[in-house]
């Protein structure tokens, strides 16, 4: 049973217990499709043995032992004036709406290496309930006692600032050598979790329509707003200082809960409801459509559909997938 074949049988109806939900709407029917950018004709004269594909990206990796390593994933909390490092060679972001105009970020890299990363921060169950799938080595700045037992009962393994002696961290930063390095031998690659799409597909089987911008409005933070450089084939936005790209952009809105911390100091935190289903609206090429999300549990993809209920086939590429509280207004024009 190939990939998109079991990502199907994962579509049948389950029970979902104490699961955060919400729906969403159709949209006017649109004709656009995926503009495939393509990639460069080789320069040499002989031709070179084609590479496999990167799991997390559907592109070409650079050596077939890339392929072949774990990935590595490192938590990065982003304020308006942070300059975060390394999200460029990142193959999947996810970012949650924290407290205090914050972004949580789940950078997760294997196809690319990051010579710096961060500012690494403290581990977070929205870091655990999205790479439960992935089972990357994980570099993160500890965190609350109880968020520490729940990375512990994952099994995801990882490494922080007090364990490794200055070998993986310098301040507030690492690097994906040093990741690679410290992860346990023999750790395998990550699994395929979007359905790339093939030169001349559509991002979605309905109800596709041109998109040249898509705006995120969180109450009480700055909106994210993400344009399509036509040029270049990519989305353009910015998290905190620094501009970022990427091929695809997807949006799961989603229940928010408000997580009381005791241990090592009293707050409150905002906590993404990722196990569920729910609304996306999705942008990748010059094209966006809206859908659904359905993750039914920690070791089980996110399946991201049209609103058939078939699989999303977003350009290869990186991407960044933004989990919004029901409140946020999803703009897309």
């Amino acid at each position: 049973m190939n990939r998109r074949q079991m990502l199907r049988a994962a579509l049948v109806p389950a029970v979902v217990i104490g699961l955060g939900t919400a729906c969403s709407e159709p949209q006017p029917a649109g004709s656009t499709d995926v503009v495939d950018p393509g990639t460069a004709a080789p320069t040499s004269a002989s031709p070179t043995p084609s590479q496999p594909a990167a799991p997390l990206t559907g592109l070409p990796v650079a050596a077939a032992a890339v392929a072949a390593r774990p990935a590595v994933a490192v938590p990065i909390r982003v304020s308006p004036a942070t300059t975060p490092a390394g999200l460029g060679s990142a193959d999947l972001v996810y970012a949650e709406f924290a407290e205090s105009d914050t972004l949580h970020l789940t950078a997760v890299f294997h196809s690319k290496d990051a010579a710096k990363v961060g500012p690494v921060t403290e581990i977070r169950p929205v870091d655990i309930r999205s790479l439960g799938v992935l089972h990357p080595f994980v570099g993160y700045a500890g965190g609350p006692t109880g968020f520490l037992t729940q990375f512990e009962n994952s099994k995801l393994a990882g490494v922080t600032p007090a364990d490794d002696g200055d070998k993986v961290f310098a301040g507030d930063q690492t690097s994906t050598a040093a990741l690679w390095k410290a992860a346990p031998k023999g750790a395998q690659p990550p699994p395929s979790v979007l359905d790339y799409a093939t030169p001349g597909s559509a991002l979605a089987g309905r109800d596709v329509t041109p998109a040249q911008e898509l705006t995120i409005s969180v109450p009480g933070g700055p909106p994210q707003v993400w344009r399509y450089d036509a040029a270049k084939s990519t989305w353009v936005g910015k998290v905190g200082t620094a501009t970022v790209t990427a091929a695809s952009v997807l949006v799961l809105t989603m229940e928010y809960k408000t997580l009381d911390v005791r241990k090592p100091s009293p707050r409150s935190l905002p906590s993404a409801n990722v196990f569920g289903e729910g609304a996306v609206v999705a942008v990748s090429g010059p094209s966006g459509a809206k859908g659904k999300w359905r993750k039914p549990g920690l070791d089980l993809v996110c399946n991201i559909t049209d609103l058939n209920g078939e699989l999303l086939h977003p350009t290869p590429g990186n991407a960044w997938v933004f989990y919004v509280p029901s409140s946020a207004k999803v703009t897309l024009r």
